[in-house]
């Protein structure tokens, strides 16, 4: 059980209003209570399990999804192997309606192994679902990712996620536990190249830390927070905000809305990251020194606007993107990159 005390402030009757110019603005996790109580699939899922599931794999099309599955020896975890050589869990692609079945065969098992759907997407598995099934009215933004998460009793590494997020607890309860950028440099990350799912994980179970192993960790408890989901309740969770995500019921589903602030043109800033390995990071230790203060000076503009002394005309690509200036730059790093 988490030792962390901070609980995630709860709204009540969010509208879109509310969400935009009061919750989002905060830039911290909200408990948006309620907020899908209305759709269908939570009804179902209130009814029974074995009912949210014929309402789930109707909408199924067949095409094989992505499932996860580790030996009940996990506990649920989904991690790395003790000694990092790879992880606990295999993954595969099969029937959707296969999980489905399998979990509703097993609710009451009592040490089953652990088994997920993960982010699969509405559209390509169960299209027609987010017809009748959406959050969208809630969203500012045009582009906007909407998956799908089936399981038993799974326990996701803590994470952060480059988009906005708004988690829709559909089935089951779900903890989710939280915690700033800025503690990242506590959470004792994994090997970067070698993720669960693409994204940079930590590796300390936050249920039963070992504070010998991960001292450090005791900082980033005293500035996380937990969130306690039931069915019919919404998480947000801002932009670059670590999160483990812990499914604590025999069948629990869960929908999560995906989306950026910026256009589509964009690049993700993970792309900086990569560059930055491939020019940055091994300089000597001055240079990039020297080069932290252009970055600070150009893109975080900590002293201002760096270019307010020049006419829009001369500002060129530093004076502001545009679909035609992110292509040129795509362009020019294209070229720059080959051998």
């Amino acid at each position: 059980m988490t030792r962390i005390a901070k609980t995630t402030e709860i709204w009540e009757n969010v509208d879109r209003d509310t969400f935009l110019k009061t919750i989002k603005p905060r830039a911290r996790p909200a408990i948006l209570k309620g907020l899908v109580g209305h759709w269908p699939a939570v009804a179902k899922g209130r009814e029974s399990a074995a009912g949210l599931a014929a309402y789930i794999g109707g909408f199924y099309n067949g095409v094989p999804a992505p499932l996860f599955e580790g030996a009940p020896e996990i506990n649920g975890r989904f991690a790395y192997k003790a000694d990092l050589s790879g992880f606990n869990f295999e993954s595969k692609r099969a029937p959707l309606n296969e999980l489905l079945d399998w979990l509703i065969d097993n609710l009451d098992s009592e040490n089953p192994p652990a088994k997920y759907a993960g982010s699969l997407s509405l559209a390509t598995y169960i299209p027609g679902f987010a017809q009748e099934n959406s959050a969208l009215d809630l969203i500012p933004a045009s582009s906007v990712i909407q998956s799908i998460w089936i399981g038993n009793r799974t326990c996701i590494a803590p994470h952060y996620d480059n988009p906005e997020n708004l988690a829709c607890c559909v089935a089951g309860h779900r903890r989710f536990t939280l915690f700033p950028i800025e503690q990242m440099k506590n959470l004792y990350i994994g090997p970067p190249d070698m993720t669960p799912a693409g994204q940079i994980v930590s590796l300390v179970d936050t249920r039963a830390p070992d504070l010998d192993q991960f001292p450090l960790y005791a900082e980033a408890e005293a500035a996380g927070e937990i969130a306690e989901l039931e069915p019919g309740d919404a998480l947000y969770i801002p932009s670059l905000w670590w999160h483990g995500v812990e499914s604590l019921s025999p069948f629990g589903a869960l929908v999560n809305y995906w989306w950026r602030d910026v256009p589509d043109y964009f690049a993700p800033p993970m792309h900086t990251l990569l560059h930055a390995l491939l020019s940055l990071k091994d300089l000597p230790p001055q240079q990039r020194t020297a080069w932290k203060s252009v970055f600070d000076h150009l893109i975080f503009e900590e002293n201002g606007d760096p270019l307010a002394h020049l006419p829009e005309r001369a500002r060129g690509a530093y004076g502001g993107l545009t679909p035609e200036i992110a292509d040129y730059v795509r362009t020019y790093l294209a070229r720059s990159l080959t051998r």
